[in-house]
C-alpha cells in the first residue's frame, strides 16, 4: 500500500463578516483527521483563517481535501486549481460543493457528497491501494468522456461511533492553544427552508454520549467554550441531562455560549441548569418580527414567545444574540422595525443578514431567478444578492447597513453595561468596529449594487 501524504484544509475567507473577531474552525476537519490517523495515514490539518500558511506549504503532499461553505468557496476553488497543476489530487467536500458536484469538478477530482466520515476515508484508502472507488457510495468524479457520475447517498453516520476531533493534528495548533469549540450533536430536528443543515445531515437528531462530550470539555476547563451545535437545546431531556453531567463531572468551562430556539428559552429548569453551567450567551434565530415573513421561513414561534424568551434568559443572567433576516420580500424599513423591538427588548447583540439562497434549500429553489449574481464569496448574509421586491438593492443594503450602524452606535456601547452581563460593552464595542470597517471595505459592492446589476 503506498504511504499516502495528506492534508486537510478548511477554506477561509478574508472578507469582513458578523464573526471576524471570533474565528473558530469547525469541528468536521479535525473529526476527519482523528478517523483518518485511526486507520493509520498521516495527515495534518491547516486553517488558514488562525494563521497564515507556509508558503507552498501544501503542494509536499499527495492529496489534499479541501472543506469549504458557500462564501469561502472561492478561495477554495482558487487553492484546488493552484494544487492540481502541480498533480496533486484534491477532494473537496462541504455543504456548497455538495450541491454544486459539476460546478467543483471544475477544480478538483473528487467531491465528497453530504456527510464525508465514511465516503473520504474509503476514498483515500482506495486512492492508497490502487483499489476501485466506484462503488463508494457518497462521491462524485468525471467519467473519461467529461460526464458525472454520483455514487448515490451514504446512510447517516451514527455520530457516536465517531472519534473526537484532533486538532493536534495541526502544525498551527499547540496543546495550548486546541480551539475551544466542541460539538454534542449533529442535525436538527427542523427544516427551516433558509438553512441547509437538514439538507446536508438528514432529519434525524443524532448525539454524542456524554461521556465523550465529558471528555472533550476536561482539557478547555478555564476556557470560554462554544458549543457549535446547530441546535444544542432541541431535545431539552437530553441537553439537562447533558448539563448536569457536566456539573457532578466537574467539567464546566469558564463561561460558554451554544444556538437554540426561542421557545427552549420558556424552560425554567433549562435555563437553571445552563445558568449552573455558566452561560454566558445563546445565539437564537429569531429571524424576523414579520409574522408572515416567520412563516414563510419555517420558523414556528411568535413575537411574545420572543419577548418573553429574551425575559427569561436574563433573569438567569444569560445574554441573547439575537439572529435576523431579511426577506426580499420585506418592505426596507423592516430592518430599522428590528432594531427598535432589539432595543425595547434589550437584547444584548444583534446581527441583522440580508437572507441568502443557499445552494440546496429551498429559498435557493424559489429565489435563484432573482439572484443579482452568482459571486459566491458575497453569500455571506451581509451582502445583499437577491432582488428586493418593494425597493432596489442598494436601498435594502443602506437600510440594513444603517440600522445595524444605530444599534451598534457608541452611545449604545457606552450604555450596555448590565449587572451580570457586563460583557455586553465589550461585545457591542465589537459591533461598533466591525459594522464601520465592513461600511469602508465594500464600498466597491455598493457601487455594484447602484448600477442594479441584472441577475444571472
Amino acid at each position: 500500500m503506498k504511504q499516502l501524504r495528506i492534508a486537510l484544509v478548511e477554506a477561509a475567507s478574508s472578507s469582513v463578516h458578523v464573526y471576524s473577531r471570533t474565528f473558530l474552525p469547525r469541528l468536521g476537519t479535525a473529526t476527519l483527521g482523528a478517523i483518518l490517523r485511526q486507520r493509520g495515514y498521516e495527515c495534518d490539518l491547516w486553517f488558514p483563517g488562525m494563521a497564515p500558511m507556509p508558503k507552498d506549504k501544501l503542494e509536499t503532499y499527495d492529496i489534499v481535501g479541501i472543506g469549504s461553505i458557500t462564501n469561502t468557496i472561492v478561495d477554495a476553488y482558487r487553492l484546488a486549481d493552484r494544487l492540481r497543476k502541480t498533480g496533486i489530487t484534491v477532494v473537496m467536500g462541504g455543504p456548497h460543493v455538495t450541491f454544486m458536484a459539476e460546478e467543483a469538478l471544475e477544480h478538483c477530482d473528487y467531491v465528497v457528497i453530504g456527510e464525508g466520515d465514511t465516503a473520504f476515508p474509503a476514498l483515500i484508502e482506495a486512492l492508497a491501494k490502487n483499489t476501485p472507488y466506484e462503488g463508494i457510495k457518497g462521491l462524485a468524479y468525471r467519467l473519461p468522456d467529461g460526464a458525472v457520475r454520483f455514487t448515490g447517498e451514504t446512510e447517516l453516520v451514527n455520530v457516536d461511533s465517531l472519534p473526537s476531533p484532533d486538532f493536534s493534528l495541526s502544525p498551527q495548533i499547540t496543546s495550548g492553544t486546541i480551539p475551544p469549540i466542541v460539538t454534542t450533536s449533529r442535525g436538527c430536528p427542523h427544516n427551516c427552508g433558509f438553512c441547509s443543515v437538514t439538507p446536508i445531515f438528514g432529519k434525524r437528531y443524532r448525539f454524542k454520549e456524554a461521556s465523550q462530550v465529558i471528555a472533550e470539555l476536561r482539557p478547555l476547563k478555564g476556557r470560554s467554550v462554544c458549543f457549535a451545535d446547530d441546535n444544542l437545546c432541541a431535545n431539552r431531556k437530553r441537553a439537562k441531562s447533558l448539563f448536569r453531567k457536566m456539573i457532578s463531572h466537574d467539567a464546566i468551562p469558564l463561561r460558554w455560549s451554544g444556538q437554540m430556539c426561542v421557545k427552549d428559552a420558556a424552560d425554567e429548569e433549562l435555563l437553571g441548569l445552563m445558568q449552573q453551567t455558566r452561560c454566558r450567551i445563546m445565539y437564537i434565530g429569531v429571524e424576523s418580527i414579520i409574522p408572515e415573513t416567520l412563516n414563510k421561513l419555517g420558523k414556528a414561534h411568535h413575537l411574545d414567545d420572543i419577548a418573553r424568551g429574551i425575559a427569561n434568559l436574563h433573569k438567569h443572567d444569560i445574554g441573547i444574540h439575537g439572529m435576523f433576516m431579511i426577506s426580499p420580500d420585506d418592505p426596507p424599513d423592516t430592518a430599522d422595525r428590528i432594531v427598535d423591538y432589539a432595543i425595547d427588548t434589550d437584547i444584548d447583540t444583534i446581527q441583522i443578514l440580508s437572507l441568502v439562497p443557499f445552494p440546496g434549500t429551498a429559498v435557493y429553489e424559489e429565489y435563484q431567478r432573482d439572484l443579482l449574481h452568482r459571486d459566491w464569496q458575497y453569500f455571506d448574509g451581509m451582502h445583499v444578492v437577491v432582488r428586493p421586491r418593494m425597493c432596489s438593492p442598494l436601498d435594502m443594503q443602506m437600510a440594513i447597513t444603517s440600522a445595524m450602524c444605530r444599534f451598534y452606535s457608541l452611545p449604545r456601547v457606552m450604555a450596555a453595561y448590565r449587572r451580570g452581563r457586563g460583557w455586553r460593552v465589550k461585545y457591542r464595542a465589537g459591533g461598533y468596529y466591525l459594522t464601520r470597517r465592513w461600511t469602508t471595505e465594500n464600498q466597491g459592492y455598493l457601487d455594484r449594487l447602484a448600477n442594479a446589476a441584472t441577475p444571472a
